[in-house]
């Protein structure tokens, strides 16, 4: 029998392709921008005080997110964190053509404000709605969607700057086609199931993430969270995963021309979405197990990222005394210093959704993904926020590279002892989730084995 049109709408497969689009529509392009090198900007002092606004509106905010989205549900939530990435852009755009600063950054903390709810509610849904065999697939898809706003806002960037072989700021025209991509956000949102109108293909059910306990109780369960060692243990990774974009940004904007700087737009989406999907197969890949795909995952995110960060200190010294703009054109000296960072970067894409398998396969309840997604991006905000504070006391490419080097280092011990010592372990638990009686509104605990 053919599969009913309502089955087909709220399956979970059908569900990561509307995340995906509506991430591609708002962080996607948004991030496509922030590639170009300081957010398009000749300068990169107003993009880093910036981010470090939004990110410090978001590490405060996030986690109040949370408790909005368990109150009131996901979508309402989405689309509040729908307004402030195209008024963001807006405020670039308007910075671009007028030299007007204090847009930017009222943009800023209005992006720190919804785009704490959208980042939060697109963590809570990947977590919460997929199947356990289809945990990877749907991270891949989200993240690979999120990538082809890269990619199509990048071919456009590139198409635009083709010929800018000089440092500068990328054309008005650029703005106003990602902008007109950014406003069809919306309507995904409204798309999306709630999470106990999801259909699995295992027949299991999403419980919904809506409770109606008071702030305190809701508050309690939250911090609670913080006591379990799977989260614990993972904050420190979370708070070096994006460091190193703000070195990347600077050294982008102080060394390689608009055109240069454009076709890494292009090539860090190409990559990253490559990235996304094959590291979604391998991590949904039954033969191995979950440990085991840790393990793996995680050890090769340790090699390839050291080798980011070697490289980037050898290129770094070669670089140290030029005043030379780099761009194809200038033949092999361009390529030594572009070709190895985009191969590097693949551990650096790959982490980040390697953070929310390991938190999913836990199997916390609806309600408890809402509140770790929070977590987790108040925790990266953090890190973003006091890497971008890095750059903005210090101009230095060198040193801002050297402290990214080293935030990523010091993670290492501890998500090593995860994967080897409390994951395994972990998932042979009995899994823990509570349900909400419907009449009564009592909260309930109801353990079943992990398979």
């Amino acid at each position: 029998m053919a599969p009913t049109k309502k089955l087909i709408f709220r399956s979970t497969l059908t569900q990561a392709f509307l995340v995906g689009f509506l991430s591609f529509t708002q962080p996607g392009i948004y991030a496509a921008i922030a590639n170009m090198g300081a957010g398009g900007q000749a300068t990169t002092r107003t993009w880093n005080i910036s981010t470090v606004i939004l990110n410090a509106m978001a590490v405060v905010l996030a986690p109040i997110s949370a408790l909005f989205a368990n109150r009131f549900g996901l979508k309402p939530t989405l689309l509040i964190g729908c307004i402030g990435h195209t008024i963001y852009s807006a405020s670039l755009y308007y910075n671009t053509k007028t030299g007007n600063q204090a847009f930017i950054l009222a943009a800023s903390a209005l992006l720190g404000i919804s785009g704490a709810a959208f980042w939060m509610s697109e963590g809570a849904i990947v977590m919460s709605y997929p199947e356990k065999s289809r945990k990877g697939l749907f991270i891949g898809i989200w993240q690979m969607l999120n990538k082809f706003g890269g990619v199509i806002s990048g071919a456009v960037v590139f198409a635009m700057n083709y010929s800018g072989t000089k440092k500068g700021q990328v054309s008005l025209n650029t703005y106003i086609a990602l902008i007109s991509i950014q406003c069809t956000g919306p309507f995904f949102a409204l798309l999306l199931s709630p999470p106990e109108k999801v259909i699995r293909k295992d027949n299991t059910c999403v419980e919904t993430n809506v409770v109606k306990d008071s702030l305190r109780k809701m508050c309690k369960r939250y911090l609670g969270l913080l006591r379990r060692k799977e989260i614990t243990l993972l904050l420190p990774i979370l708070v070096g995963n994006t460091w190193y974009k703000t070195w990347q940004s600077n050294f982008m904007t102080h060394n390689f021309s608009v055109r240069a700087r454009a076709l890494n737009v292009l090539l860090t989406a190409l990559i990253g979405g490559a990235v996304d999907l094959v590291g979604g197969a391998f991590l949904d890949c039954e033969k191995i197990s979950v440990g085991l795909r840790a393990r793996i995952s995680w050890f090769f995110i340790v090699f390839f990222e050291s080798g980011f960060y070697i490289w980037g200190f050898i290129v770094q010294r070669h670089l140290a005394d030029s005043t030379s703009t780099l761009d194809w054109a200038t033949g092999r000296y361009y390529y030594d210093a572009y070709v190895p960072m985009q191969v590097f970067k693949i551990p650096t894409e790959f982490v980040f959704n390697w953070v929310f398998w390991v938190v999913s396969v836990q199997e916390f309840s609806s309600e408890e993904n809402a509140y770790i997604s929070g977590l987790i991006r108040a925790v990266e905000s953090f890190g973003s926020m006091l890497s971008f504070l890095v750059g903005v006391a210090n101009g230095n490419d060198m040193v801002n590279l050297s402290v990214a080097a080293a935030v990523f280092w010091a993670a290492v011990p501890s998500v090593t002892y995860l994967v080897l010592r409390v994951l395994k372990i972990t998932h042979t638990n009995p899994e823990s989730v509570v349900v909400q009686k419907k009449k009564s509104g009592d909260l309930v605990e109801i353990t079943e084995e992990i398979e």
